[in-house]
């Protein structure tokens, strides 16, 4: 049996800093009894405040008077602008030292004709990740970041003006030799030219790539004349591409274990060719025009049986492109066989028109014990759910996020004029079934389903 510590020992315990953190870390979900805690002494102040304000929001620290404000802007280590009101702090701030920051977030913020932008008190030795969405970056601040956050491990930029040169973009991010995740999302066309992607291409240790910009075969055609072994560590990427540059992309990146792909027209099929990505453990697979699906590519979405998660949709960026297999004659018998494939899978997000009954969840229930998020089209008729649920018990033991079409309300022998299943009874018979459930959404408007979708959220929050 361990023996407690002598309080003399627990007293010198508590005097080491590393040590106190790390208790007081414990309360890190419980601000009342920390802050309290932060009120014991000096050393429980530095060591309590440190955990209290690691990821402070902006606003807090803009409410804290002048003169204390840098003892808590050193302790931060996470910070996030969201825009509008909060750009205006980028001034309040400008004199502060950010010694602890690892990872700043900043949202749209453009000043007024063209003034400088305040802030390069955020490029810290310590920086790891950097986030621009939208504003007016120019070369002497991107020089800076790379001079003073030498560490940059992630850098995101969206939507940057007009002010930065292509040959000077690649240029900086050639001599930034720490980046191993880079996101370039849009507005950014001028930027990420041809020579930019070959570079990428070639680094060594590039993790993560999203490009928004639509890249053509030609490009990535280009790319394998070009590199010996192109994206040779790369594990996840995110693009935009033409229908015809798919076979391209899944010949540059068999190793990859994310595919986020945007298709950006409807043109060849795309599955077939990027079924032979096996080590595939997330797909993300999105459509900017109207598609029709053939029943050849989504049945190839069997060879990738260590998903983990799967998304087939519309790109919702777009103005309501529709992405269907009711020409293929998609069935419930092909869903199913489709997802006997999948037995580890976690999240599905499947929007595309087609067909399926609630066998389809029913398949789901059977093949993909470890699903949690599930979103799907169909009004799903609930006496086929009813029947098995009430055999088997749960269906679904892990399910925490449910979105369907909505639900048609079974009826005593069919029929419509009789008294239909309340809603309540349904959603006891769903808690039953999926026991974790915790939100639940539909999107049709019909007033059985509103009513199920509002009494399981009201039930919920009791």
């Amino acid at each position: 049996m361990v023996q407690p510590l002598p309080l003399p020992s627990v007293a010198k315990a508590l005097a080491l800093p590393e040590l106190l953190t790390s208790i007081l870390d414990c309360l890190s979900g419980d601000m009342r009894h920390l802050a309290q805690a932060a009120r014991v002494n000096k050393q429980w102040f530095s060591c309590g405040t440190n955990v209290l304000w690691r990821h402070a929001s902006c606003e807090a620290l803009a409410n804290v008077p002048d003169d204390r404000r840098h003892i808590y802007a050193a302790k931060i280590t996470s910070l996030t602008f969201s825009g509008g009101e909060e750009a205006l702090y980028h001034e309040r701030f400008r004199n502060l030292e950010f010694s602890s920051l690892r990872h700043i977030s900043l949202d749209a913020y453009r000043p007024a004709d063209y003034a400088s932008y305040p802030i390069r008190q955020y490029f810290q030795p310590p920086l790891e990740s950097f986030s621009f969405y939208g504003g007016h970056l120019d070369h002497d601040l991107l020089d800076q970041l790379r001079s003073q956050a030498w560490r940059l491990r992630t850098l995101l930029i969206d939507s940057p003006g007009p002010h930065v040169e292509a040959s000077f973009f690649l240029d900086f991010i050639s001599r930034y030799k720490s980046l191993q995740h880079i996101k370039f999302l849009y507005g950014m066309d001028h930027l990420v030219t041809d020579d930019l992607i070959l570079h990428l291409a070639q680094r060594s240790d590039l993790l993560q790539l999203e490009i928004g910009k639509t890249c053509s075969e030609q490009l990535l055609e280009l790319v394998s004349s070009r590199i010996a072994h192109p994206f040779r560590d790369l594990r996840a990427i995110h693009i935009a591409l033409t229908s015809a540059a798919v076979p391209s992309a899944a010949k540059l990146f068999p190793r990859v274990t994310y595919l986020g792909l945007d298709v950006r027209d409807a043109g060849v099929n795309v599955m077939q060719s990027l079924s032979s990505l096996s080590a595939l453990r997330h797909f993300a697979l999105t459509f900017a025009a109207d598609t029709r699906l053939s029943l050849e590519e989504l049945l190839s979405l069997k060879k990738l049986s260590r998903l983990q998660e799967l998304t087939i949709e519309p790109n919702e960026r777009e103005t309501d492109p529709t992405v269907t297999a009711l020409e293929a004659a998609f069935s419930d018998k092909h869903f199913d066989d489709i997802v006997s494939h999948l037995p580890s899978l976690r999240r599905l997000s499947f929007l595309v028109q087609c067909t399926l009954s609630a066998a389809a969840l029913l398949s789901l229930a059977k093949h993909c014990p470890l699903l949690e998020e599930c979103n799907m089209l169909p009004v799903f008729d609930i006496r086929m759910l009813e029947s098995e649920a009430r055999r088997n018990s749960p269906l679904f033991p892990k399910l925490r996020f449910l979105e369907v079409g909505g639900f048609r309300p079974s009826t005593p022998n069919g029929e419509q004029s009789a008294e239909q299943t309340p809603p309540q009874d349904l959603i006891d018979l769903m808690k039953k079934s999926f026991p974790k459930l915790k939100e639940l959404y539909v999107s049709a408007d019909d007033e059985y389903s509103a009513a199920v979708a509002d009494e399981f959220s009201a039930s919920d929050s009791d």
